[in-house]
């Protein structure tokens, strides 16, 4: 299979930790994710599902739960061999780059608006910020009894990045540039 795409390899990815794993499992997963990113529909999830079975990636076997029977899936040597390249070593430059922030993207032009509603701009994006930031850590105290320790990891990421986020929004706030 040529390169996975971050979809393809993050669903991969949760296949190999969760297995045996469904797609609706998966879907579920996303949907809970803090990160709108990683809010993939499901009719976005089962056509990637689709391609990492037709490539080798995943085996499904069925599996009676009740009186439904349902798909379950496990990464393949194969697909472990895809997921393993994708991680790297050598990282892609990109990964490591300023993402898309659609909250640095507004900042850029909050000139735009008059001054009352650029504070009241700022201060829901602290509000909001204030917010997602608890929901984070209780996410990180949760996955802090998880076996594996990288998604802890993960989850103090999004808390270093949030309260980086929200300490910029302040210093914005505290400049006072009207």
């Amino acid at each position: 299979m040529a390169d996975l795409s971050e979809l393809e390899a993050c669903v991969l990815g949760l296949v190999w930790s969760e297995a045996p794993c469904t797609p609706y499992r998966v879907h579920s997963m996303f949907q809970s994710s803090p990160s709108p990113h990683w809010s993939g529909s499901a009719g976005a999830i089962y056509p990637v599902f689709r391609k990492l079975e037709s490539n080798d990636l995943i085996i499904s076997e069925s599996r009676l739960q009740g009186r439904r029977k349902s798909q379950v899936f496990k990464v393949t040597q194969e697909g472990k061999r895809a997921l393993k390249s994708w991680l790297g070593p050598p990282v892609p430059d990109w990964v490591t780059s300023i993402p898309v922030d659609p909250l640095r993207t507004r900042l850029r032009f909050l000139g735009a608006l008059p001054p009352g509603k650029r504070d009241r701009f700022l201060m829901d994006v602290q509000d909001q910020l204030t917010c997602k930031l608890e929901e984070l850590q209780q996410d990180c105290r949760r996955l802090k009894k998880h076996d594996d320790p990288y998604p802890h990891a993960m989850a103090r990421g999004a808390v270093h990045l949030t309260r980086a986020r929200l300490r910029w929004i302040v210093e914005i706030v505290r400049a006072g540039f009207d």
